[in-house]
């Protein structure tokens, strides 16, 4: 997996790239690239929604408020944390995924946690967890 990170003003001469060969080289190039940032920086991120939240809290943990981000979703998967074994995933996006945790079955509820950069995941019948998906 790489990830594209391009810095500079809105020239194309200012722009550099640079390629990370894993998301944990991405964030801590970030936090370093934030924490040397002037007021008034802006940050645009691009990419699913698991990418999408996770940059966003790094960004707010470095003193970003949430209005000089900017985000644009580009891809279908998304996060989702189970409830019953803490763990979070990144799915297709359908109504019920099978935790890759603990192998519950999972209804995804609407519900987005900005905290956890993922959506809530409930056992879908508790009568049957490990059964087969409804949907």
């Amino acid at each position: 997996m790489s990830t594209l990170l391009v810095q500079g003003d809105t020239s194309a001469t200012a722009r550099r790239a640079s390629f990370f060969p894993t998301h944990d080289a991405l964030d801590r190039h970030l936090l370093a690239t934030l924490d040397r940032a002037a007021i008034g920086l802006r940050l645009y991120v691009c990419g699913d929604e698991a990418f999408i939240w996770r940059i966003r809290r790094l960004a707010g943990e470095a003193g970003m408020l949430p209005e000089e981000i900017t985000s644009e979703l580009d891809a279908a998967p998304r996060a989702v944390y189970c409830v019953h074994c803490s763990a979070s995933h990144v799915y297709e996006a359908l109504p019920e995924v099978e935790c890759a945790g603990c192998g519950i079955n999972l209804s995804v509820r609407q519900h987005f946690s900005q905290r956890v950069g993922a959506y809530l995941g409930v056992c879908a019948d508790p009568d049957r967890p490990y059964l087969v998906r409804h949907a």
